[in-house]
């Protein structure tokens, strides 16, 4: 008899290997003060929190984030090593519902040198490589990759040719999408040089190794950015990595080395982690951290079963006599559809697709069904 569920299995299996790092669980409670997320709010992923009074009338928030709350914690002087298994608590986009997400990661806030980050790097790749094997192997075959970027080193040749500040959200954009003509468009349209155009348009379309960025270094910094890029890959070894310049992480959060975790059969990143220091910066603290985020919720919707589907959603709806709500189911539909799951969308009474989830849309709010 089967006791856990795969999720179950695959946190068990993690919580053991952070915890042969040294890593100790950080436990929190469900509510932080609303005005601590406030102070912070440039560094959360989302901008609409749940809010309430509590009973001395004090005002409290639901947590949408982990690390703000380790960060709040660290000590300077000490090194921070924690993971966590939460829940955090966000808003869907296009549709006005707050969503309760389990969340799994690891930070490391302190001294995080170049041994720390690959360590890091280590448990991150080990991490998604425990995902793809427990829950998505087939005949004991997986597929499964850690991808590299960072962030200095894209800086650094947009800061080398003069790109502006106004125009990098459009450099950066196209850089995520690996187009690299939209890159070398938005560089030329800003006044950069046709040869510095080509350089970082040339970011888009990169697949090799740390040698291979010698071509594109342009200073002391992007020359230092590589040789750190060697200790981490060589430290790495034989692991499924790879150096990708489209993940391209919010500059204003992250200022070194980035990474996303990959498993075939989700068509998502199923990590995302980095290095940051701006927000311990911003607390007053001089200490550096990197971290990762695992997200759980993607594996028991996308872990493969016996039973053949034809949808991951439905979207049931029951009245759609007015364009306000057929946009409003349309706007329900494309939020899952921009997020890689197929959807159908159909009127109940209907003969239903055999799907994972199926979600009832009363023009408002979804209810799962």
């Amino acid at each position: 008899m089967k006791i856990f569920t795969q999720s179950e299995e695959i946190i068990y299996k993690l919580r053991e290997l952070y915890e042969k790092y040294g890593y100790r669980r950080f436990k929190m409670s469900k509510f932080e003060e609303y005005a601590f997320y406030m102070e912070y709010r440039k560094f959360l992923t989302t901008q609409n929190i749940i809010s309430f009074n509590d009973l001395d009338g004090s005002l409290l928030a639901l947590k949408p984030d982990i690390t703000l709350s380790i960060a709040k914690n660290a000590k300077e002087g000490e090194n921070t090593k924690v993971y966590y298994n939460e829940n955090v608590y966000r808003v869907s986009h296009n549709i006005h519902e707050y969503k309760e997400i389990p969340q799994m990661g690891v930070e490391y806030i302190g001294d995080v040198d170049i041994y720390a980050e690959c360590e890091l790097l280590r448990l991150a790749h080990d991490s998604v490589e425990e995902i793809a094997k427990t829950a998505f192997a087939k005949d004991g075959e997986y597929t499964y990759s850690l991808d590299i970027s960072h962030m200095g080193f894209i800086s650094a040749l947009l800061s080398h040719y003069g790109v502006s500040d106004s125009a990098r959200a459009d450099v950066l954009e196209s850089l995520g999408k690996k187009d690299g003509e939209g890159v070398y468009a938005a560089c030329m349209a800003d006044g950069v040089s046709a040869e510095g155009a080509e350089k970082i348009a040339a970011l888009a379309a990169f697949h090799g190794s740390y040698k291979e960025l010698c071509t594109l270094s342009v200073s002391e910094e992007t020359e230092n950015i590589i040789k750190e890029l060697e200790i981490v890959t060589n430290m790495l070894g034989d692991c499924n990595v790879k150096i990708d310049f489209s993940i391209v992480n919010d500059m204003s959060y992250y200022n070194g080395i980035v990474f996303q975790g990959f498993v075939q059969g989700i068509p998502r990143n199923v990590l995302s982690g980095g290095r940051y220091g701006n927000l311990l910066t911003k607390m007053g603290k001089n200490m550096s951290a990197c971290g990762f985020a695992l997200y759980l919720d993607l594996i028991d919707l996308y872990r493969e079963s016996e039973e053949h589907f034809d949808a991951d959603i439905v979207v049931l709806y029951e009245d759609a006599t007015t364009f306000e709500k057929i946009d409003a189911i349309e706007k329900a539909a494309n939020f899952y559809r921009e997020n890689g799951f197929r959807v159908v969308v159909a009127k109940k009474g209907s003969v239903l697709p055999k799907a994972k989830k199926i979600i009832e849309f009363d023009g408002e709010k979804e209810v799962l069904v």
